[in-house]
């Protein structure tokens, strides 16, 4: 089984991020790549944090395999080949990023389907007929830059591997850029998830942010925590979410009672239809909005209103209906 191999090896390094900007930033690609994954229907088991920023267990042919993703967001210019290249004066081999992407491979072997870099910023390099790669280039493979570009990177390894560099190197390694500000991701990746959940169905537009929410708490949860599993399944449930998960997220914010915030679109379009006007709707939306909150509190009046309409509609079932008007008018 390929994921048994990360109980195996061992991780070059679990510290998680330094700057909470970078953790962040980390924490809402890796959402990015996983709702894309789904959304085309690939079976996969992602790991945060965990031999690299986000990895990814592909499940989807007969040879299983792994895709690792090293997060870096970046303010201002872009990358260089020179940058990738540049080696950090301290600390152990590989000191390099592209290094660090090359010792997935060197770890793993044939199970790498892919060792990427990505980030906000585009890469600034050339191709071989002298063309200039471009923020619009999507996933750049390196082995594909020119002859120039490529040498630097091939060097830096070098460096960093003195024993000698897999050649498949040059069909793994590659760098891509994702289009997230790092002062709006935030914003951009409720997007993603509105788009997710319209896609799955218009309706569940509504719990588009409760399960932007749950993505980002159990993502937050799994990249936080440092990995003291003693198996598979205890990896799985410390640093893994799966297909299955987010399924099991998208049924749970689909199940939970809607605030009044949330239905209240649904219940105006209604009164407006029957003749409602402005100021008396916006009266009984407040109102409805003092009530649920009061009953969040704990307001003695709430809760004995709340416990008496509960006992109505449980005599009276035939009173509970989708329509405002029609419970209004039968409970008249």
């Amino acid at each position: 089984m390929t994921a048994e191999a990360l109980i195996e090896e061992k991780p070059r390094e679990q510290g998680g991020a330094q700057a909470y900007r970078a953790f962040d930033f980390q924490v809402h690609a890796s959402m990015r790549r996983i709702l894309e994954a789904h959304r085309n229907g690939e079976t996969f088991s992602a790991y945060f944090d965990f031999f690299d920023d986000l990895i990814f267990v592909h499940e989807d042919r007969e040879t299983a395999e792994i895709s690792f993703f090293q997060v870096k967001s970046r303010a201002g210019s872009p990358w260089t080949p020179n940058r990738l290249a540049s080696r950090a004066a301290k600390g152990e081999s590989p000191k390099s990023i592209v290094g660090k992407s090359y010792n997935n491979l060197h770890q793993f072997g044939l199970l790498v389907r892919k060792a990427a870099i990505i980030s906000n910023q585009h890469l600034k390099a050339k191709y071989p007929d002298g063309k200039s790669t471009s923020p619009d280039d999507g996933e750049i493979l390196l082995s594909e830059l020119s002859t120039k570009d490529h040498n630097v990177l091939v060097a830096a390894l070098e460096l960093d591997f003195p024993d000698g560099i897999d050649p498949r190197h040059a069909e793994v390694l590659t760098y891509e850029r994702i289009p997230l500000d790092v002062e709006s991701f935030r914003q951009t990746l409720l997007g993603d998830v509105t788009e997710f959940v319209c896609a799955i169905d218009p309706d569940y537009a509504v719990v588009a942010k409760p399960l932007y929410e749950a993505l980002l708490n159990e993502i937050t949860r799994c990249t936080g925590k440092v990995a003291a599993a003693r198996d598979l399944a205890e990896l799985q449930r410390q640093k893994s979410l799966g297909n299955g998960q987010i399924n099991d997220l998208v049924g749970q914010v689909r199940r939970r009672v809607q605030t009044p915030l949330e239905w209240w679109p649904m219940v105006e379009t209604e009164l407006v239809a029957t003749g409602w006007q402005t100021v008396p709707l916006r009266r009984l939306r407040l109102a409805c909005l003092d009530y649920w909150r009061a009953r969040e509190r704990g307001a003695a009046p709430a809760v004995d209103l709340g416990h008496a309409l509960r006992a109505t509609i449980d005599e009276h079932p035939g009173l509970f209906s989708d329509s405002i008007v029609r419970i209004t008018v039968t409970g008249a």
